[in-house]
């Protein structure tokens, strides 16, 4: 996590500047913002909005996703990740995940296409990205729309292109626990398409084609500037944080591979983990957090109920069978990542295991 206190003071004057200059709401920062992160990631188009679940919304509306469209999705996920298909109408249909990346699995999708199916929605869950070739080939055989969920994501690379520009769009949170954050709430949307990101920019401001005329439906998901001006700096930073989140990373891996009663994360050839969290498949996982608590270590379980077993999903019924996904909710557990561990810490934490599982 980038705490506040980690903002250098040229970066904390410049949001003084912001406030002073009473230009608050998406302006001259955030603008600069989506020019430097499509930059980054290596896209024409950028959108900066008001958190990741509004900018899933908005390229989910933007694609044109309808009531009565299927869209494929993983249910080993944070729920927005569903919950922005029924904002447009669509439903996700929940597919089961590969066990050793924790991502979507293709091999499940063709089985789960219908008639109704419009789109698939990978995750590129932890910092890892989803195996996309097999799934743009799927969904070019099938003439599926492909939108990535890069929430987690930020510089994450597969085959030599950043998540985000892996399809036709994807879209990002600067939420506060993010490698990539902007002072509160905050997301982004990328794409090459002009058409699409125009629709996204009607989206996010009232359909607003000019002011006072709105030409189609939209809701104010802007970004404010003070955002702007902390996520460009966290843009700045942001491959030196995501180096150091590797390096903890391997450190981990070098030592918990050793322990049998552990399965650490793989990182498939081709593809660059940022370590959004460094998430781990422990046996007697409930006795090893409380284990970890007792010892004060932070973990975070992400995510023991799996999005179709939720209340909310189950009472819709028609609930799938996904044996990965729910034996996967049951194991895993995400240790301390963050780029402002120490060396000393990390090992701590090593220890502390070890001697759990010894």
């Amino acid at each position: 996590m980038q705490l506040a206190g980690m903002i250098p003071p040229p970066v904390l004057a410049q949001v003084q500047e912001s406030l002073s200059s009473g230009m608050w709401a998406d302006s001259k920062h955030v603008h600069e913002l989506e020019e430097a992160f499509a930059k980054y990631i290596g896209v024409k188009f950028c959108r900066a909005v008001s958190n990741g679940t509004t900018a899933l919304v908005a390229m989910v509306c933007a694609a044109g996703l309808k009531a009565g469209d299927e869209v494929i999705v993983p249910s080993f996920s944070f729920i927005a990740s569903a919950n922005c298909l029924l904002a447009a109408g669509a439903k996700p249909k929940f597919v089961d995940i590969d066990a050793a990346t924790f991502n979507l699995d293709p091999s499940h999708i063709s089985k789960a296409i219908t008639p109704k199916t419009k789109a698939i929605l990978p995750v590129h869950l932890y910092g890892l990205c989803a195996d996309m070739d097999p799934i743009r080939e799927i969904a070019e055989k099938h003439h599926l729309v492909v939108l990535e969920d890069a929430c987690q994501a930020h510089g994450a690379i597969y085959k030599g292109k950043k998540a985000g520009n892996l399809s036709l769009a994807g879209g990002f949170s600067l939420y506060p626990t993010k490698n990539m954050i902007c002072g509160g709430e905050g997301g982004l949307v990328t794409t090459n398409d002009e058409a699409f990101i125009n629709k996204v920019r009607l989206y996010v401001n009232h359909g607003q084609a000019a002011k006072y005329t709105h030409t189609a439906l939209g809701f104010n998901f802007r970004l404010h500037e003070v955002a702007g001006v902390v996520a460009k700096y966290s843009l700045s930073v942001l491959d030196e944080n995501n180096r150091k989140r590797a390096v903890i990373a391997k450190q981990y891996s070098e030592e918990l591979g050793k322990v049998s009663q552990i399965k650490i994360p793989t990182i498939p050839t081709g593809r660059t983990h940022v370590f959004h969290q460094y998430t781990i498949r422990a046996q007697r996982r409930d006795q090893l957090a409380e284990h970890l608590q007792n010892n004060d270590i932070g973990y975070g379980i992400h995510y023991g109920i799996p999005i179709h077993m939720q209340p909310f999903y189950k009472n819709m019924g028609n609930i799938p069978s996904l044996p990965v996904s729910e034996q996967v909710a049951k194991e895993v557990i995400s240790l301390p990542v963050h780029p402002f561990l120490t060396v000393e810490q990390v090992d701590f934490v090593i220890a502390t295991i070890k001697a759990f599982y010894s």
